[in-house]
């Protein structure tokens, strides 16, 4: 009697709330979360490849951080369409086959994305040739480009059809005991999914590459990864994912898409719990968006960020499994979202404070850690709005949810950009601290109804009294085996993470020894020139575009000297703006309005804006045409004889991450680099070019060096914003530049160079120098 009766208590527990039909195998519903679980964790794995490795893939792509962050946005702009598809799509073919189409366009993603990336290196960006669009952004001239981005796309489709329907796929097997740590557990795998995009980038790819030919194989690699986990995935859900029990939960009314959007809209809970998830993803989005980028401006290495990620993938698995332990009902759902809501903020402001005080890398790492403690924000948000928003179904709640707050992503993506780049620096992180104090404190506003819970409750309080009379068992042995039940749920939760992590890490180290001990079978970088007369540099980039930026009227000796330097060289000559008018023109759009009161009254200081308004022309040139990267002299330079081929050799030897050189400045100014400086005097060169190499930093001088130097389209962009506040009323332009720019947070993140004054020319006329 004592056995029958636990496995009929057992029996009622299992299958409390309908989760399940009677007879039906109750184990298969650890086999269903678990394969949601890892595959909604491959679906993250693409989302943020290129973050971690953010100049390796500006250099092999040839686009800027702007382009680069539209790989992210992507991901946030297809979840609108993805809210109004998912719920109609999981009633007319139901979880499991929703689940195959998701992971599917994931693999098809995958398998586009590898396209980009042929078994050879594209000439197309290899070469300095430009693409100069009439409409539309720059980079759409750049096929491999282009075709990254479409199978981004279909990564993208793929991803809101699972992340949309955990808790759909909850009600359909969990009882409401278990729900909560049902949703919790594969609402962490979107942190777990996105940890591990950061963290496989930098175990294929080299921080510091030299050879782009490499480089371009190890990015190929990685893409080949991926693409081969995106079809395990595949193969996975369609073997072991069954088909939902029949029943379903409570009582549910049978509503039409458009009613369950319109009963949504009413609720004046669905638009709190959505105001509060809104800015919760947003700052998610951000955060990882532009970590990359805040973390090179401020001097780290952007392969920081995947041991940010490894701290905040460890910190949610444990923030789950506390969560899962305690939270197990739904009015726990509002606590836990002010808590989650104030470890975020805590994080950020942590951040803030690492950055803008230039502390360890480690106290960044540990902020990012405090991020992974608010992995509950994201499942209980979903958990409750599906209650507030009862009778309509989970997946479209959590697709308008999901609508919205991508959305928003977007916004906090590209203003957090725009924030960097103008210099705002680390205060962005302290906005959007204080935007996670306003997430939590509009929870207040609740009305504190859970409907899908009294839909549920209702039904079983007839039924509590024949329970009690059926049931001979005492009360501490019921007790015991909801117990054991909660014990096996958080080992099975505990496996599953590390048995996800562990997969990939194990397949990863399997794949990299033969990537880092072994070249990949590539074409060896031709030394010969191309048509344009540009030769291959030793790191398999081409030689940057060369301008000659004539300014004084004289065109004899220097402009004649500097032509013939450059004989059968892709060359240009740029006029400096001497007319008024045209001067006039440019300095509208270029400097401020104060550099036209200054011209118009000092003759003196109209050489010195001329000369500064023809720079800003020039890389606002390199911008709009998507140039990487320039050479530019003055006319007031003499190269010597030897000059192109000193400066190729110096630029194949620094390394791919240099953003500015300084050829031949007016004083000797940097920090002596003892590195690159022996790197140059290796006889590995048909001539020996005994340079000596500094490095700039603050503190160490500003360099006089706009008349002869090298500059890569990022800094140009970047120094397009810093010349806008020149008027010529203190000093020269490019004392104002590089006065800015080591005032500004990017100072850390930027990697300049400069050789002794004549080393490569001399200022001036007469006879080149000997060098």
């Amino acid at each position: 009697m004592i056995c029958a009766a636990r496995w009929q208590l057992a029996q009622r527990c299992c299958y409390k709330g309908r989760a399940q039909e009677v007879g039906s195998p109750s184990r298969m519903r650890w086999v269903a979360l678990g394969v949601l679980s890892l595959d909604i964790c491959i679906s993250y794995v693409p989302q943020y490849t290129f973050v971690p490795i953010l100049r390796q893939s500006m250099s092999a792509l040839r686009v800027d951080e702007p382009a680069m962050n539209i790989l992210c946005i992507l991901y946030a702009l297809v979840y609108v369409p993805g809210a109004f598809v998912t719920g109609p799509l999981v009633s007319l073919l139901g979880c499991r086959w929703t689940f195959v189409v998701a992971t599917g366009l994931v693999a098809a993603g995958c398998g586009v994305r590898c396209a980009a990336w042929s078994t050879e290196v594209p000439q197309s960006l290899t070469d300095g040739s430009d693409w100069p669009p009439n409409w539309g952004p720059a980079w759409f001239g750049n096929t491999a480009f282009v075709l990254l981005l479409a199978g981004q796309g279909l990564c993208a489709l793929g991803q809101p059809l699972l992340v949309n329907c955990t808790s759909e796929m909850g009600s359909d097997w969990f009882m409401p005991s278990e729900r909560p740590a049902a949703a919790m557990i594969s609402n962490l795998m979107n942190f777990v999914g996105g940890s591990l995009s950061f963290v496989l980038p930098p175990l294929f790819v080299d921080d510091n590459p030299t050879d782009y030919t490499v480089m371009h194989g190890q990015i190929a690699s990685l893409l080949s990864f991926q693409f081969h986990s995106a079809m395990l995935a595949l193969v996975l859900t369609l073997v072991l994912y069954q088909p939902r029990p029949s029943a379903k939960v409570g009582d549910r009314q049978s509503m039409s898409f458009v009613a369950e959007v319109r009963s949504i809209v009413k609720s004046k809970d669905f638009w709190i719990v959505n105001f509060q998830f809104n800015i919760f993803i947003a700052l998610c989005h951000a955060f990882d968006a532009v970590e990359g980028s805040l973390l090179e401006n401020y001097g780290f290495n952007a392969s920081l960020t995947s041991w940010t990620a490894i701290s905040c993938g460890v910190t949610s698995i444990l923030s789950t499994i506390v969560e899962a332990r305690c939270i197990t009902s739904a009015r726990f759902y509002k606590v836990a979202l002010v808590i989650s809501n104030l470890f975020m903020a805590t994080s950020l402001l942590a951040g803030y404070a690492c950055l803008h005080y230039q502390m360890s890398p480690n106290v960044f790492v540990f902020a990012v850690g405090i991020m992974g403690l608010a992995t509950p924000g994201w499942g209980c948000s979903a958990e409750l709005g599906a209650e507030v928003c009862f009778p309509a179904r989970e997946a479209t709640v959590n697709g308008l949810l999901e609508a919205f707050s991508n959305t928003a992503g977007v916004v906090a993506i590209v203003w957090a950009q725009e924030g960097i780049d103008a210099h705002l620096g680390a205060a962005v992180l302290a906005v959007m601290a204080g935007a996670a104090f306003l997430g939590a404190s509009v929870l207040y506003f609740l009305t504190g109804r859970l409907r899908r819970s009294e839909a549920e409750d209702s039904p079983k309080t007839s039924e509590a009294g024949a329970e009690d009379q059926e049931s001979k068992l005492p009360k501490q042995e019921a007790d015991r085996l909801v117990r054991k039940g909660r014990v096996m749920f958080l080992l099975w939760a505990i496996l599953l993470n590390f048995v996800s992590v562990l997969l990939t890490a194990t397949t990863a180290q399997f794949i990299l020894p033969a990537l880092l001990t072994e070249p990949l079978p590539m074409p060896a970088p031709k030394k010969e020139k191309d048509a344009k007369g540009r030769a291959k540099l030793k790191n398999g980039l081409k030689e940057p575009r060369t301008w000659a930026l004539i300014c004084e009227k004289r065109t004899s000796l220097n402009a004649k000297q500097v032509i013939s330097t450059f004989a059968n060289t892709s060359f240009a000559i740029f006029p400096c703006l001497r007319d008024k008018p045209d001067l006039l023109a440019a300095m509208n759009g270029l400097l401020p309005k104060s550099a036209q009161d200054v011209y118009a009254r000092s003759a003196a200081a109209r050489p010195e804006l001329a000369r500064a308004a023809s720079h800003m022309k020039l890389w606002r040139l390199m911008v709009s045409r998507n140039i990487p990267s320039a050479s530019v002299l003055e006319d007031t330079e003499l190269p010597c004889p030897r000059f192109r081929f000193r400066r190729n050799e110096l630029l194949g030897k620094l390394p791919l991450k240099t953003d500015f050189v300084a050829f031949n400045p007016r004083q000797e100014v940097g920090a002596l680099d003892t590195k690159m400086t022996s790197a140059m005097r290796k006889r590995d060169a048909p001539e020996k070019f005994n340079a000596t190499v500094f490095r700039l930093k603050p503190g160490r001088g500003i360099p006089e060096a706009l008349n002869n130097y090298y500059v890569t389209l990022r800094w140009a962009k970047k120094m397009l914003r810093l010349g806008y506040g020149f008027d010529a009323s203190h000093g020269s332009f490019s004392e104002h530049i590089f006065a800015g720019l080591y005032r500004s947070p990017q100072a850390r993140g930027f990697r300049g160079y400069a050789l002794k004054p004549a080393a490569l020319a001399k200022e001036g006329e007469g006879q080149p120098p000997s060098c």
